[in-house]
């Protein structure tokens, strides 16, 4: 699992989460629980993010899903990296997209493990790491 490459950060947190996969296309079936997630194309990071509402992961990828498939959605903004990718990337794929997951109960856990993971999987389409990956293509 590509998550596995954070089990220094879990450790960092005092926790040992299992790590779920699921098909990006099956969004509506995760665990209503708060936690931190990543979306994946095969080896490209597509998206990681954490979800802490009361629904949980399912309340994150609703929004999710209507970016990677250009549907209108009340509530949910198309960001640069979802626009610039969804036209840009020839193989851009959703139905091929897969979520790995996790729970984290604490904020401070999936503020630290949403860094973090930002970090070691420079995501297409997270507005931190597409800025500077257009700062660095200027």
């Amino acid at each position: 699992m590509r998550l596995d490459i954070i089990r220094d950060d879990f450790l960092r947190c005092g926790i040992n989460p299992e790590i779920g996969t699921l098909p990006f296309l099956d969004w509506k079936f995760l665990p209503k629980v708060k936690g931190c997630y990543s979306i994946w194309q095969g080896d490209i990071s597509i998206y990681v993010g954490k979800a802490g509402g009361k629904n949980g992961l399912p309340d994150r990828l609703i929004h999710h899903d209507a970016k990677a498939f250009a549907k209108d959605r009340s509530g949910t903004k198309h960001t640069a990296g979802w626009v610039h990718y969804r036209k840009q990337m020839a193989d851009w794929d959703p139905k091929s997209w897969e979520i790995e997951y996790f729970e984290a109960s604490k904020e401070v856990h999936r503020t630290y493990l949403e860094a973090s993971m930002i970090l070691v999987f420079d995501p297409l389409c997270n507005d931190e790491s597409f800025s500077d990956r257009l700062r660095s293509e200027a």
